[in-house]
């Protein structure tokens, strides 16, 4: 009787040590997998309360913009990986403001600048 209890022991021990290290590997692949998406605010300030050249970095290259004034300007750009830097440019009195989401989760202020004539640059990192 005592050698079947010691059977049982052993075999529930080794089976909730190899549950647990499964349940860690699960967790490692769920952060490789995580998207981001970037969302780009220019607000013009002042009494002149426009811009004209601009430009962001998206997921699939640097985009410009000029010829045209703005007042205000939102454009989101995803997915994009960990590790992705988000910048946007731009020439005039203004507010740049760059915004995070991860894994379709709320946008989050992650970097904000108001100058004339400003860049701004966050690198994702959570």
């Amino acid at each position: 009787m005592k050698i079947l209890f010691k059977i049982t022991a052993i075999c529930l021990m080794f089976f909730l040590l190899s549950s647990c290290s499964k349940d860690e590997s699960n967790t490692t692949n769920i952060t490789s997998t995580d998207e981001y998406y970037v969302k780009y605010q220019i607000n013009g300030i002042g009494m002149y309360n426009y811009f004209s050249n601009f430009s962001v970095q998206t997921d699939q290259r640097n985009q410009s913009f000029s010829g045209y004034q703005y007042n205000s300007w939102t454009q989101t750009y995803g997915p994009v990986k960990k590790g992705f830097v988000a910048l946007v440019s731009v020439q005039g009195n203004v507010t740049a403001e760059i915004y995070v989401s991860k894994n379709n989760g709320s946008f989050a202020l992650k970097a904000s600048k108001s100058s004339a004539s400003t860049s701004v640059t966050y690198t994702i990192d959570f």
